[in-house]
């Protein structure tokens, strides 16, 4: 692949992390829903590992009436991220809780040293500590950008350092918890809108773990 090629993927690939924490961070609202449906024409361009859960994902949706959709979301939405009892709801999303059942842990600290090993301070504020699985998600989303200048820059050596960046984080921080969260999610939302999102970001983690590993692998 050309550094044109590489940088496009990289910069496909930050994008679509963006967007997935997205959906993590605010209940889904009538345009972000809306924007679901324009999507329609683009899932045919996604990877094949990913084509169904998108698929699955943008149906989902609109399985539910207009009226209803809005408020059932909103009220699922609650319950599985707002950190509710554990009798009604799984583990909020923060790698300190899933890893050592604590709010703001060792892991905590060890992703905001990951972050200004990288260059960057608190991500985005919104969910409070910086170990939800939308921070991490934006964290992968900006390595990726930086993977982009450095191979429109040419600078070879730049891009294979956040490569290593990008599968290193995936290694010691996201993919220690986040499929653990998916399968909790895919086996206890009420809603099959959240179902098939849990299911999309197991899928695109899994994949871009792959992805990484063989790019570093052709660069040696």
């Amino acid at each position: 692949m050309t550094h044109e090629e590489l940088a496009a993927a990289a910069e496909s690939r930050s994008r679509f992390y963006w967007w997935l924490a997205g959906w993590l961070l605010n209940v889904p609202a009538q345009a972000d829903l809306q924007s679901l449906r324009e999507m329609n024409g683009v899932t045919d361009q996604v990877a094949p590992e990913l084509a169904d859960a998108l698929n699955g994902f943008i149906a989902a949706a609109y399985a539910m009436p207009d009226t209803e959709r809005e408020s059932r979301l909103g009220a699922e939405y609650t319950r599985l991220f707002g950190g509710l009892s554990r009798d009604v709801a799984p583990p909020p999303p923060f790698e300190s809780v899933w890893r050592e059942d604590r709010l703001v842990g060792e892991a905590t600290l060890a992703v905001l040293d990951a972050y200004q090993q990288a260059g960057f301070a608190d991500i985005d504020a919104t969910p409070g500590p910086q170990d939800h699985l939308a921070v991490e998600l934006k964290f992968m989303s900006l390595l990726a950008l930086r993977e982009q200048e450095a191979w429109l820059a040419g600078n070879e050596d730049s891009a294979e350092f956040r490569l290593v960046q990008q599968r290193d984080f995936l290694d010691q921080h996201a993919l220690t918890w986040i499929p653990q969260w998916v399968a909790r999610i895919i086996q206890g939302s009420h809603e099959p809108f959240f179902k098939h999102l849990a299911e999309l970001i197991g899928a695109f983690l899994a994949l871009d773990r792959q992805h990484l590993q063989d790019l570093l692998t052709s660069e040696t």
